[in-house]
C-alpha cells in the first residue's frame, strides 16, 4: 500500500481517454513548494532527524488528502488504483498528493540510510527508494507543466524542486557508481532557479532559500573536490560544522588532515625546531592551527566552547603520548622542578604541548565567561532541567583563568623569555580586574554598598595597570568597555551607601532618646524600629517582672506548733518514798508482786 501512489501526465493517458482540457478559463493555482515542505519537515521529526517520524507524516497526509477530496483507492479488498492526472486537478490540494509522495520516498531512503550504519544490507532498499523519488519528482514536474493551473511560479518551484532532488540521488548513489560528474549538472540547474526565487520572493521567505543555495553550494564542491578540483578540496576543508554533507565532510576532513600530517614531521618554535614522531600529535598541531582560524570567524560562544573542548580532549592524548616518551629521560623529572638548565628536544616539544593546553584552557574558559554573562544578566534563559550560572561561577572560571596564565611562565625553558612574562603579566592584570569586577557585583546583589565601592576602585586600578600594548586589539577593547561600565556603577554604589548611612541615623538617635523602651511600654508613641523585624525584637520582657500580690492569711492551729506552754510541775501529785526504805533484790520483787493480792484494806 505505501507505494501505490503513482503519477501519470496527459502522455501517459491512452488517446481513446484523452479530452479536451477543462481548466483554461479558472484561476491559476500557487503551490510554494520549498516553503511547504521545509515546514512540514521540521514541524514532523526533521528538526531532530527522525525520518521515520517524518515518513509515516507523509503517509497520514496522503490519506487525509484523498479522503477530503474523495479520491480514495478503495480498501485492500476493492483496490482501485486511482491516479493523480491533468484532467484530475480541481483544486490546488491536489498537487499535494504527489508532493507528499516524493517526500515520504525521500524519507524513507534517508531512514534506511541511517539504519545502515548497523545493517549495511538496508543500502539495497536506501537505493531502490531514491530511485522512485527521482521518478516520481520527474513525473511530477512534467504533471505541473503540460496542466495549464498553475502559475509560473509554482513551475519555477517545482522545477527547482526536481533538480534538487534528481541531483540530491544521484549524489547519494555516487558513492556505488563513482560518477560525480552527473549530479553536478542538476545541481547547476537547482543552483540557478533558486537564486531567482531568492531575489523574487517575500523577506520571511528569504532565509529558507538562502538555506537551500547554501547545501547546493557544499554539495557542488564535494563533487568537484571528487573530480579533482584542489580549490574546491580548501574550501571544504574550512567548511567545518556544515551539515549539508552530514558524514561525509568529517571522513573528508579526516582523510586530509591525515595527509597534511604525514608530511608534518618538525615543530619550530621559540627559536627551537623540534622533530614530531607521533601521528597523533601532528594531527592535533594541524587542528589546532585551523580551528584558531575558525574562531575567529565564529560568532556564538556555545560553538567556540564545543570546538575547544574537542582540541583539549586531543590535547591531552598528544601530552600523554610525549609524557610516555620522557619516562626513560633522567633530566625530565629533575628539570620540572628547577628553574633553570637544558632542556632536551623532547622536554622542550611537552612544554610545548603544555603552553597549548594552557592556552587552550584559557580561551574556553573566556568563551564559557562570556556565556554566563548573558545568563546572568538575562540575555539568554536556560534550558528547562539545568541549572543557571551565578555570579560566584564567574569569579570562580577568571580565578581558574588567572592561575593557568601563571602556569605558562614556569613552563621548562620559558623561565628566561621576557617577552611572554609581559604579555601573560598585562593578561592577568587584565583578569584580575574582571575579577575584581564581578565580586563587587556579587557585593552590590547583596546591598553591601561600601564593599562595592571599594572594589570598583580596585578594578580601575587593575585596568590602569596592566600594560595595553601586550595585549591584543579584543582585549584592549574589553578594558575600555569595562572601565566606562565600571565608571557609572561606582557612582551608583557612592550614592546608595549614603543614602543607607542617611536613613540608619535617625533611627538610632530616636531609640536612645526612648532609652530603647519595650514596644509594650510605648504603644501610644509612634517611633521607627528596624530591630522589631530582626531576631532582637524589643517588643516585651520575658519572664515578667516579679510583683507583689496579696495572699491568703495563715491558719491559728498552725501557730500552736511555736507556742510554748507554761510548767505544770508543781500541780501535779507525786508519792514521796522515805529516805531509807528500799526494796531488795529479786524477793522483794515478787513479795510485791503477789502481796497486793488478797490483802485487806
Amino acid at each position: 500500500m505505501a507505494d501505490t501512489h503513482t503519477i501519470m501526465t496527459e502522455s501517459d493517458i491512452p488517446p481513446a481517454e484523452r479530452e479536451h482540457h477543462p481548466h483554461k478559463d479558472q484561476a491559476l493555482y500557487t503551490l510554494k513548494v520549498l516553503s511547504a515542505v521545509r515546514e512540514a519537515q521540521l514541524t514532523h521529526g526533521l528538526r531532530h532527524s527522525d525520518y521515520q517520524l517524518y515518513r509515516q507524516y507523509c503517509s497520514r497526509r496522503i490519506r487525509r488528502l484523498r479522503k477530503n477530496l474523495d479520491f480514495i483507492q478503495g480498501d485492500r479488498k476493492n483496490f482501485r488504483k486511482k491516479i493523480v492526472t491533468v484532467d484530475v486537478i480541481k483544486d490546488d490540494r491536489f498537487l499535494y498528493i504527489p508532493l507528499m509522495t516524493i517526500e515520504r520516498y525521500w524519507a524513507y531512503a534517508m531512514q534506511l540510510k541511517e539504519e545502515s550504519q548497523q545493517d549495511p544490507r538496508k543500502k539495497f532498499s536506501m537505493r531502490n527508494k531514491l530511485r522512485n523519488a527521482a521518478k516520481y519528482v520527474a513525473n511530477f514536474e512534467k504533471l505541473v507543466e503540460e496542466s495549464g493551473v498553475c502559475d509560473a511560479r509554482t513551475q519555477l518551484e517545482v522545477q527547482g524542486y526536481s533538480a534538487w532532488l534528481q541531483g540530491t540521488v544521484l549524489f547519494e548513489l555516487a558513492d556505488w557508481t563513482h560518477e560525480w560528474a552527473k549530479p553536478v549538472e542538476f545541481f547547476n540547474k537547482a543552483l540557478a532557479i533558486y537564486s531567482k526565487l531568492k531575489d523574487a520572493v517575500s523577506e520571511d521567505e528569504v532565509e529558507v532559500y538562502a538555506g537551500r543555495l547554501q547545501e547546493l553550494e557544499v554539495k557542488l564542491r564535494f563533487c568537484r573536490h571528487h573530480l579533482g578540483d584542489r580549490s574546491a578540496t580548501d574550501t571544504l576543508l574550512a567548511m567545518r560544522g556544515n551539515e549539508a554533507l552530514g558524514d561525509k565532510l568529517d571522513n573528508l576532513l579526516v582523510a586530509a588532515r591525515e595527509r597534511q600530517a604525514a608530511t608534518l614531521s618538525e615543530v619550530t618554535w621559540k627559536g627551537r625546531t623540534v622533530a614530531v614522531k607521533h601521528e597523533k600529535v601532528r594531527l592535533f598541531l594541524l587542528n589546532e592551527g585551523l580551528i584558531h582560524e575558525e574562531l575567529d570567524k565564529t560568532t556564538s560562544a556555545d560553538e567556540r566552547v564545543e570546538m575547544l573542548d574537542k582540541l583539549l580532549m586531543e590535547c591531552k592524548d598528544a601530552l600523554q603520548l610525549v609524557r610516555d616518551d620522557l619516562k626513560n629521560d633522567p633530566t625530565f623529572k629533575p628539570r620540572q622542578l628547577a628553574t633553570e638548565g637544558p632542556v632536551s628536544p623532547l622536554h622542550f616539544l611537552h612544554t610545548y604541548l603544555s603552553y597549548h593546553r594552557l592556552n587552550l584552557t584559557v580561551l574556553r574558559n573566556v568563551a564559557l565567561v562570556e556565556t554566563y554573562q548573558k545568563i546572568v544578566s538575562g540575555e539568554i534563559t536556560v534550558e528547562d532541567g539545568k541549572k543557571a550560572p551565578k555570579l560566584q561561577d564567574l569569579v570562580r572560571l577568571q580565578e581558574i583563568i588567572i592561575q593557568n596564565l601563571k602556569e605558562i611562565t614556569h613552563l621548562a625553558g620559558l623561565e628566561d623569555d621576557s617577552q611572554l612574562k609581559q604579555s601573560i603579566e598585562a593578561q592577568i592584570s587584565t583578569y584580575k580586574a574582571h575579577r575584581c569586577y564581578f565580586v563587587a557585583e556579587s557585593f552590590v546583589k547583596m546591598e553591601k554598598w561600601a564593599e562595592a565601592l571599594v572594589l570598583y576602585e580596585r578594578t580601575l586600578a587593575h585596568i590602569k595597570a596592566a600594560d595595553k600594548s601586550q595585549m591584543k586589539p579584543s582585549m584592549v577593547k574589553g578594558l575600555e568597555n569595562l572601565s566606562a561600565l565600571v565608571d557609572s556603577k561606582k557612582f551608583t554604589a557612592h550614592a546608595q551607601a549614603i543614602l543607607a548611612s542617611d536613613s540608619s541615623t535617625p533611627n538610632v538617635t530616636k531609640l536612645s532618646i526612648k532609652d530603647k523602651k519595650m514596644l509594650i511600654d510605648r504603644l501610644d508613641e509612634y517611633v521607627e524600629d528596624p530591630s522589631l523585624t530582626s531576631s532582637n525584637a524589643c517588643v516585651v520582657q520575658v519572664p515578667s517582672p516579679m510583683k507583689s500580690v496579696p495572699c491568703k492569711p495563715l491558719f491559728f492551729d498552725l501557730a500552736l506548733n511555736h507556742v510554748e506552754f507554761p510548767s505544770l510541775d508543781d500541780k501535779i501529785e507525786t508519792k514521796k518514798q522515805a529516805p531509807g526504805a528500799s526494796v531488795g533484790g529479786l524477793t522483794g520483787l515478787v513479795k510485791g508482786l503477789w502481796g497486793g493480792w488478797g490483802s485487806k484494806k
